[in-house]
């Protein structure tokens, strides 16, 4: 899965298996109506917190998606992952079933260095040296986490461990919009240039649980960022503005 090749992604999405109200295959066919060029199903392990795919169903899971990967061959790219939280109260990181998530295309790792138990960023190669698929940080906001450790112990550990960064632009975590309106502080654009030039990979994913809620402009956004592109070009876009929060004015920051 060569992160930079896809123009447009959205690589985080619950389904049926977890705690999603939709099919692998609605959510599917939701990303080809919305033109999208790759789709990721990526739904909870085994967890305390919420609906998951227990361990003796993972197998099937697997199945199922690799399933539809030929079924819409022509029409998208599918990927197939699972989300991990690393929360040692909600999930049994102990006895992890490494030879079924090698099977998948990316593993996501959530709640990395977020409550009093979850695993440290200084201990994920306990976990990833295991792990030879993809894998990121599932909406981890690296900018606390660049405050907390300092950028250059963030970056070493990105590569040490491999991991590729996801931007999700679900509403309920705030760090994206903060990004977008950090984009031209030098804080952020500082973390964004070291994150390119260590090419360290940025995902892109809506956390969707529930298509009534699906947000193709913020995907738009995030897949720029992804990219390092600028975003200043949707200047005059008024409906970007609405979505970012800035309601009808286009005098925002970095002119949105």
């Amino acid at each position: 899965m060569d992160l930079s090749s896809i123009d447009f992604m959205d690589l985080h999405n619950h389904t049926l298996w977890s705690d999603g109200i939709h099919s692998p295959e609605k959510i599917i066919e939701n990303a080809i109506e919305h033109n999208l060029t790759a789709i990721g199903i990526s739904d909870h392990f085994q967890t305390d917190k919420c609906n998951s795919v227990l361990i003796e169903n993972l197998e099937s899971y697997i199945e199922n998606l690799e399933g539809l990967k030929l079924k819409y061959k022509n029409n998208i790219k599918i990927y197939s992952g699972i989300e991990i939280c690393m929360n040692r109260d909600l999930c049994d990181l102990n006895n992890l079933p490494y030879d079924l998530f090698n099977k998948l295309d990316y593993v996501l790792l959530e709640y990395i260095d977020y409550f009093k138990n979850s695993v440290k960023l200084s201990e994920l190669d306990k976990y990833t040296k295991h792990l030879k698929c993809n894998i990121g940080l599932a909406h981890t906001d690296l900018l606390r986490l660049y405050k907390n450790y300092g950028l250059n112990f963030l970056i070493s550990k990105l590569k040490e461990n491999n991991l590729f960064w996801e931007l999700n632009v679900n509403e309920g975590y705030e760090y994206f919009d903060e990004i977008v309106k950090s984009i031209d502080t030098w804080k952020t654009k500082r973390l964004f240039k070291h994150l390119k030039k260590n090419d360290i990979k940025i995902s892109v994913g809506s956390d969707t649980h529930c298509l009534d809620y699906y947000d193709i402009r913020k995907l738009k956004i995030g897949n720029m960022l992804s990219k390092h592109k600028s975003i200043k070009i949707l200047k005059y876009d008024c409906s970007i503005s609405r979505a970012m929060g800035f309601g009808n004015s286009i005098t925002g920051p970095y002119g949105i």
